[in-house]
């Protein structure tokens, strides 16, 4: 008895059907993707166009709101003027220490 050898050439149905069911979900992963960053940059937009969000190259001052160049000038001034008190501090203070006419002798 002799068998006839069968064609086994090609894809079978099974093995095309999971090859069209990978590429839907690539293609739907993709879309959501898009759709959500889309959404977000369309919302980012909205909110940077009304203010609401920060502007690129702007910087705005957090206590009042205002973002002119004189009220950044002013937070600089302010900034500035409490670092170097702390200096001077600091300063006062390691010369305190340096003077000797401070140091008490302890009786041995």
């Amino acid at each position: 008895m002799s068998t006839k050898p069968t064609d086994e050439r090609g894809f079978s149905a099974v093995e095309t059907l999971l090859v069209v069911v990978a590429i839907a979900a690539v293609g739907l992963i993709g879309w959501y993707v898009y759709h959500v960053r889309q959404t977000t940059n369309s919302t980012y937009n909205a909110a940077s166009s009304n203010g609401a969000g920060p502007a690129f190259g702007s910087k705005k001052n957090v206590a009042t709101g205002d973002t002119s160049n004189t009220a950044l000038q002013s937070d600089l001034q302010s900034a500035t003027s409490a670092a170097n008190k702390g200096n001077q501090d600091m300063s006062s203070a390691n010369g305190s220490l340096n003077d000797k006419s401070t140091l008490t002798s302890v009786p041995q």
